[in-house]
């Protein structure tokens, strides 16, 4: 069989040629950038206070409405991940980094929905943003640069982080921001 194939390869490669056509090499991803609003809750366990503790943190979105540049017909996206080991206090960190996974759900303009996966950063500052930012590691646009910022002021919804405390501090926050990948 194997012999069949190569000896059938090269006539049709120089058919195509006299044709005039190209025959390319599926890319690993569709050119073009999506950019998406998201919001949602992230979760923290043990729960955030004011001394910095390690988190686990679990990061659940609602659909969010994309702005779609390339062919694949993205109409909206909704993220989760987790990452793990994130040190934070009640300011949402200062400086807090960690390492996970997540995962985009895209809902298609013709009523389909597709899975891209994650490879993850958390960062966190001072001023109660978070960026996360990555790399698209299977699925639609695999290969592709991922960047979210994220607003979640821990800070503001103080009462569940400093006064919490003795009951184990901030165990959820909401956020919201845009996600983009391309």
């Amino acid at each position: 069989m194997h012999h069949l194939r190569a000896r059938l390869a090269a006539p049709l490669t120089a058919l195509a040629a006299i044709a005039g056509l190209t025959l390319a090499a599926p890319t690993a991803h569709a050119a073009g950038t999506i950019t998406c609003d998201t919001s949602g809750t992230m979760y923290f366990k043990p729960g955030v206070q004011v001394v910095p503790l390690k988190q686990d943190i679990e990061i659940r979105g609602a659909n969010g409405s994309c702005r779609d540049s390339t062919d694949l017909g993205i109409e909206a996206a909704k993220l989760t991940a987790n990452f793990s080991g994130v040190w934070l206090t009640c300011e949402l960190g200062g400086g807090g980094t960690g390492h996970g996974t997540g995962v985009i759900e895209w809902s298609l303009s013709d009523g389909s929905r597709a899975r891209s996966r994650l490879d993850l950063t958390f960062e966190s500052n001072f001023a109660s943003e978070v960026t996360i930012s990555g790399q698209v590691i299977g699925g639609p646009l695999d290969g592709a640069k991922y960047t979210s910022h994220l607003s979640a002021d821990l800070l503001r919804g103080g009462l569940k982080c400093t006064a919490g405390a003795l009951f184990g501090g901030a165990k959820s926050i909401g956020y919201d921001g845009s996600l983009t990948v391309g």
